[in-house]
């Protein structure tokens, strides 16, 4: 009886510290079937405040916030390995935002036209850098072609490959819940209309 009760007390504190021991930490940013960055979570409790770092080898370029219920859900890195596109799920909308380490005169003036509504491109704007810290990058709402080329890979991708690809935006340690393919592919779609 003794050892039952200890294998059922083992059970529970198994089960309640799984979310700590076994949620999902780091993963691979690869673009062209080549691994651009590395995004790794910091070791704390899910249900404090907490954030993604991004590296290129030894080298952090950007941190995004997170917390129990927001962060980013999918981070696509281009190939040159300056840019990163975000998808990142926030308390009043799902943000897509870009941050750019290119040398702001190779950009040229022109300014993104996606989304085609300015209330939402204004609103990934003020939010978007909010949750972008520890950084020298540029925050910046995507043009068109980057969302483009953004569903273009998702959409090649399985959703066990995406999954492998993505924070899940629940992560109970043993069971996580990510974002399906079509949720993100919602997020960057041409003609977005609404914050969420």
């Amino acid at each position: 009886m003794k050892w039952n009760g200890l294998i059922i007390v083992a059970s529970i504190l198994l089960i309640l510290l799984s979310p700590v021991l076994f949620r999902k930490r780091t993963i691979s940013l690869i673009s062209n079937g080549n691994v651009v960055a590395v995004a790794k979570r910091t070791y704390v409790a899910p249900w404090s405040d907490g954030k993604v770092d991004v590296y290129v080898g030894d080298r952090k370029m950007f941190s995004l916030w997170t917390d129990i219920f927001d962060g980013p859900l999918f981070i696509y890195p281009f190939a040159d390995g300056q840019r990163y596109l975000c998808d990142f799920d926030d308390d009043t909308a799902m943000l897509v935002f870009i941050v750019d380490f290119r040398n702001t005169n190779s950009i040229g003036s022109a300014s993104p036209t996606w989304p085609a509504d300015g209330y939402l491109r204004s609103c990934f704007v003020n939010l978007s850098s909010n949750v972008v810290m520890d950084t020298t990058g540029r925050v910046r709402i995507p043009f068109e072609a980057e969302v483009k080329e953004m569903s273009s890979n998702v959409e090649t991708l399985t959703e066990s490959e995406l999954e492998n690809r993505s924070f899940p935006f629940n992560d109970l340690g043993i069971y996580r819940f990510y974002a399906s393919k079509d949720f993100i592919l919602h997020d960057i779609k041409t003609n977005r209309q609404s914050v969420w």
